[in-house]
């Protein structure tokens, strides 16, 4: 993507929606922009892992550096406040910068969309996965307790970023595991959305650098028709989630969200040949693409995972899950083929139907 032309989008108020607008290059260069008194919060382990960071961010002269632990915890009304109380003396022109990965990212848009009634944000991934999925579309959450279990982003806000930093050193410190996770989440878009390139990723996997280009083309495709869910065209983009967030809270967030969504990817898989929807050979087709490519994690995985809960607790977060329907289904993005998915309401028979084959970790 291109950067936007100097002063386009400016008549529109902080956090509307605007196409992404992505900076890249190396760090030092592109804070260089940053205006003085911003509020800038970081990830403690990111600030470690790249102590030249703090530096040049501290020779703009922020109004505060915000250092804060990232992960699933991050996501709280406790870490929120935490990022409200600092941004208090904030002008109403004033920028919010969020380096980190999706967690900080996440935590930052609610505050930059309560700030004041709304602030510029800034957004600068440090994962993978927040490069090519959490740090562009607007959206923003903190997660919530029910019943001893925790839910996935029930609350939240829309609030667009004004600029991406793309800055290709922060990636390098990344684990394989960490790299894995926004593969998957990359390919998820790609599997679900684009079957021309999905078949050029079967033949050879994209860098590092091209994937998160593709990635975030393809998001901001979908978000510009839809840019706040009210026509539902976005839910497109939530293959693999329904599960994912499932599986994700059972491990009490010990398993990554990109590792959840390759799972749940998989689940919506075997959802999709249960109902009709998806062809027999489709399903093998992603899901063998996924093993060789990404490298999603095994099944075996998943069933040690769900046997850890009761079905009933398993129906309790998935009644919690914002994309349920009315009447108590699932509403799933299935795929017709590659790179054509629908939405589709499953009832609670036709998944609970493949709970024994996915307790035992096989393919129904």
């Amino acid at each position: 993507m291109t950067s936007l032309p100097p002063g386009a989008y400016t008549h529109l108020p902080p956090g509307a929606y605007r196409p992404a607008n992505d900076r890249w290059g190396p760090f030092s260069r592109v804070s260089a922009t940053l205006p003085e008194g911003s509020l800038v919060v970081v990830d403690k382990r990111v600030a470690k892992l790249h102590p030249t960071l703090l530096s040049a961010l501290q020779a703009r002269r922020p109004h505060a550096i915000l250092q804060i632990m990232g992960g699933e915890r991050a996501k709280s009304f406790e870490s929120l406040e935490q990022v409200l109380s600092a941004g208090l003396m904030l002008p109403r022109s004033g920028t919010l910068v969020a380096i980190g990965g999706g967690t900080i990212g996440d935590v930052c848009t609610m505050a930059a969309h309560l700030l004041k009634r709304g602030v510029r944000l800034v957004q600068v991934p440090t994962t993978l996965l927040a490069a090519v999925d959490s740090s562009l579309g607007g959206k923003g959450a903190v997660d919530v307790t029910v019943n001893g279990r925790v839910v996935k982003n029930p609350v939240g806000v829309f609030h667009y970023a004004e600029e991406t930093w793309l800055c290709p050193e922060l990636f390098e410190s990344l684990s394989d595991t960490q790299r894995r996770e926004g593969a998957l989440e990359a390919w998820k878009m790609v599997a679900s959305l684009d079957a021309q390139l999905f078949q050029g990723y079967t033949r050879r996997p994209p860098a590092l650098e091209r994937l998160v280009k593709d990635a975030r083309r393809l998001k901001e495709t979908v978000c510009a028709q839809d840019p706040y869910e009210q026509q539902g065209l976005r839910r497109v983009l939530n293959f693999g989630h329904t599960f994912g967030h499932v599986l994700e809270s059972v491990s009490h967030f010990k398993l990554s969200h990109g590792d959840a969504v390759g799972l749940g990817m998989l689940c919506a898989l075997d959802v999709g040949r249960a109902v009709g929807v998806t062809p027999d050979k489709v399903a093998v087709r992603v899901e063998t693409a996924l093993e060789k490519g990404p490298g999603v994690l095994g099944r075996k995985r998943a069933a040690a995972l769900l046997k850890r809960a009761a079905l009933e607790d398993i129906e309790v977060l998935l009644a919690a899950d914002k994309k349920s329907g009315a009447a108590g289904e699932l509403r799933m993005v299935l795929l017709t083929d590659v790179g054509v998915a629908e939405v589709r309401d499953v009832s609670a028979p036709e998944w609970r139907a493949l709970w024994p084959a996915w307790t035992k970790g096989v393919r129904p």
